[in-house]
């Protein structure tokens, strides 16, 4: 069994901050599709790809049986372009949520799927400041962005009491 690399504190903290800024909407998690949403991915789901496009090929094979090839056909296509619009938003909306729950899983998802790419980070509160992964580092941007969010709330508590005396 291959031993988990431990992480250090200051990742620790960052990561902390990272979930905390996603939670309270201040980071927006998008993704590159055309990067993220393919075999390799560790959020890519096959069945989620196959199934739009399998479902009316199976039931136009038996309608060309059944009824005649032109009716068959038209029917494969009409609903090949169908269910490619319509599940489309919803396949995008799947595996938005699927990224975002592995990328906030644990430091080691989190890296790992930066490490694959397709996954950008866009501060809420300023649209212009990001990041595209793998090129750019998310830990510095969370540290540029959101270092107050880094700070422990037994630290934050005493600074209150500090402050208060």
């Amino acid at each position: 069994m291959a031993n988990k690399k431990r992480i250090n504190r200051a990742d620790e903290l960052v990561f902390k901050a990272f979930k905390k800024a996603v939670e309270d909407g201040k980071i927006h998690i998008c993704l590159i599709n055309s990067r993220i949403n393919r075999p390799a991915s560790p959020v890519y789901n096959p069945w989620e790809m196959l199934l739009p496009v399998l479902v009316p090929v199976i039931i136009g094979l038996i309608l060309i049986l059944a009824v005649g090839p032109l009716f068959g056909l038209f029917f494969m296509v009409g609903l090949i372009m169908v269910s490619s619009t319509l599940v489309r938003k919803k396949q995008d909306h799947q595996l938005l949520e699927r990224s975002k729950n592995f990328l906030l899983s644990d430091f080691e998802n989190c890296n790992k799927l930066w490490d694959f790419g397709g996954v950008v980070l866009v501060n809420a509160e300023n649209k212009k400041s990001g990041c595209v992964s793998p090129d750019a580092d998310w830990k510095e941007f969370v540290i540029r962005n959101f270092s107050d969010l880094m700070v422990e709330k037994k630290e934050k508590e005493e600074q209150n009491h500090e402050e208060a005396a």
